[in-house]
């Protein structure tokens, strides 16, 4: 499949996750697939007793696995970026504990996990029915109305991510309700002032709508010339109410694949929701593994 492609471990690349609040069955489920594919080893943050006593009725083996006895949330969110910091992991992956506890906890200045300047913004990959390659979509879960410098750093955090899986010229489409420039439809001004800028591996036009940008079809009917037309690598939404929406609807659709991590930190991190199955876990974690740096076997 696609994703499996993309998302493929690089040969003799092993990582270090560290998943914070590991006391959660279907994070430790997938903590079990990815020890059984041996793509990573983990760092368990957590109520001991809680992760020993699930990982046995799961059948979770733990010899490649360090548990590390926090119980507070807090604590073990601050414990696990903590690590990232300090290099002992390659990627983070949150367990059972509130998004903003553990978000919190990465944005903490004095550790240097998001550089001066920078944003945290979500990324997500698909594959869909009827598209020739895999899909990236940002930002459906952080920025609610990013401002134009804000989706400039959104779009060059999901750029730096998908070069990272495939490292070519990316088409790219910033999308908008209409193709012609609006100044009462801001989204089309910022989509207009994005594509006019420079980007190193990437051809970004703007305004494009979702339609033009998925469909050759389309654009050939509206008589709209574009290169990103049927084939784009990279859709940025201009806020999170269009960007979760089409997330969702994308993920919902027969045939569709997808992962997500967050994006615009020294590594990726993975926040899944409550509703993802095993699978969108799983892929997650491969996306995370694929985009983090190297440990040699």
């Amino acid at each position: 499949m696609l994703l499996d492609e993309i998302l493929a471990r690089p040969e003799g690349a092993k990582r270090r996750v560290a998943l914070v609040k590991a006391e959660h069955d279907e994070s430790l489920l997938t903590v079990k697939q990815a020890l059984a594919e041996e793509i990573a080893d983990f760092v368990l943050i957590g109520n001991a007793d809680a992760i020993r006593e699930k990982c046995e009725v799961l059948d979770v083996p733990l010899s490649n696995c360090e548990i590390l006895d926090i119980s507070d949330d807090q604590e073990a969110a601050e414990k696990g970026a903590a690590l990232a910091a300090e290099g002992s992991v390659d990627v983070l992956m949150k367990g059972i504990i509130h998004s903003s506890v553990f978000t919190r906890a990465l944005l903490n200045k004095e550790l240097g996990l998001v550089p001066p300047g920078g944003l945290i913004s979500h990324f997500g990959i698909f594959e869909l029915p009827g598209l020739p390659g895999a899909l990236g979509i940002t930002d459906s879960a952080l920025n609610i109305a990013p401002d134009l410098e804000q989706k400039k750093i959104i779009l060059e955090n999901a750029l730096n991510m998908m070069h990272r899986l495939t490292p070519r010229l990316l088409q790219t489409a910033c999308i908008a309700p209409v193709e012609k420039v609006n100044p009462k439809i801001p989204a089309t001004v910022d989509a207009a002032a994005l594509a006019a800028m420079e980007w190193e591996g990437a051809h970004v036009e703007g305004p494009l709508a979702l339609d033009v940008a998925l469909s050759a079809e389309a654009a050939d009917l509206k008589g709209i010339e574009s290169d990103v037309a049927g084939q784009p690598d990279l859709l940025l939404f201009p806020d999170l109410n269009s960007a979760n929406a089409v997330y969702k609807a994308f993920a919902f659709m027969p045939g569709s694949r997808h992962a997500g991590v967050l994006a615009g930190l020294s590594l990726p991190v993975i926040l899944t929701s409550r509703s993802d199955p095993e699978e969108v876990r799983s892929l997650s974690l491969k996306l995370a593994i694929a985009a983090s740096g190297v440990t040699e076997l």
